[in-house]
């Protein structure tokens, strides 16, 4: 039985790109295209539930966060055992015990970004104004997401990233999303060692192949295959491949909106060098 593999991100912080970037890895005997993202799911979805009695909803038939928590780790022993082949599951969920643990999981990449881009990004994709972001990023310990009948703790952003950080059993890749932007062939060669290495895969690519990687997923490609086909994970306020470039915040955030953010998260971004 093979355990699944967790691709982990704060919302907005470059989970769909790295999702294109392995499913193409995974699938480079296939031409590229945004429905191949697909072999990268939600884990938290309705569906994946559906084996499941007695099952508990609060509104709208979306399925109760406290009942999904108490049977998740259940719910990935039985994805897991009736997957003949590796599992990736995307997720914008906080870490806890009740999540996910090595029994199911066999390790997981997390992808950071800084989160003043963050809220510029969420602000956008949301449609809401950069102090409800900020409030939603920075302070909002209850944020749930709610997509395909279930729900996941969000949480802020200096909550999301300890929790995965603090998860130290498994075998774990951190990935800056600016190092992907800046460095994408260092990061992806960086991905391809750590599945091979903790699912004893063998994705074998070249220089070569690694480059076609690149110049399908970058950013202007996906954006041209979103212009032409549309992409369902979009919003109503903003197409999903919108901008990706660094340090957009420099031209958009007030110093007093920069300064709440740098003052409330300073002990992570200082880590990870964002100041």
């Amino acid at each position: 039985m093979f355990k699944n593999i967790f691709l982990a991100s704060y919302p907005k912080s470059g989970n769909t790109w790295m999702r294109a970037i392995i499913s193409n890895l995974y699938n480079f005997d296939k031409d590229f295209n945004l429905k191949t993202l697909k072999s990268i799911p939600l884990l938290s979805i309705k569906k994946n539930f559906d084996e499941f009695e007695n099952k508990i909803y609060s509104d709208n038939n979306v399925l109760h966060f406290d009942w999904v928590s108490k049977n998740i780790i259940d719910c990935q022993k039985i994805l897991n055992k009736k997957s003949n082949h590796l599992n990736i599951f995307k997720t914008h969920s906080v870490r806890h015990k009740k999540f996910t643990n090595e029994t199911v999981n066999a390790g997981f990449i997390y992808i950071i970004r800084d989160p003043r881009d963050v809220v510029v990004s969420l602000k956008n994709f949301i449609g809401i104004s950069l102090d409800e972001a900020i409030n939603q990023v920075v302070f909002n310990r209850k944020l749930m997401s709610k997509m395909h009948g279930a729900q996941e703790l969000v949480s802020t952003w200096e909550l999301n990233v300890q929790s995965w950080l603090n998860y130290n059993s498994v075998p774990r890749l951190i990935i800056k999303y600016e190092d992907l932007k800046q460095h994408t062939k260092v990061v992806i060669i960086k991905i391809m060692e750590f599945l091979n290495k903790i699912h004893r895969l063998n994705i074998n690519l070249s220089d070569q192949d690694i480059d076609t990687i690149i110049e399908n997923t970058s950013f202007g490609n996906l954006k041209k295959l979103e212009d032409k086909n549309g992409f369902k994970e979009a919003s109503k306020h903003s197409k999903f491949f919108r901008s990706g470039n660094l340090n957009q915040w420099k031209d958009i955030l007030s110093n007093t909106q920069v300064q709440i953010i740098d003052n409330n998260l300073q002990p992570l971004m200082k880590y990870f060098n964002y100041i």
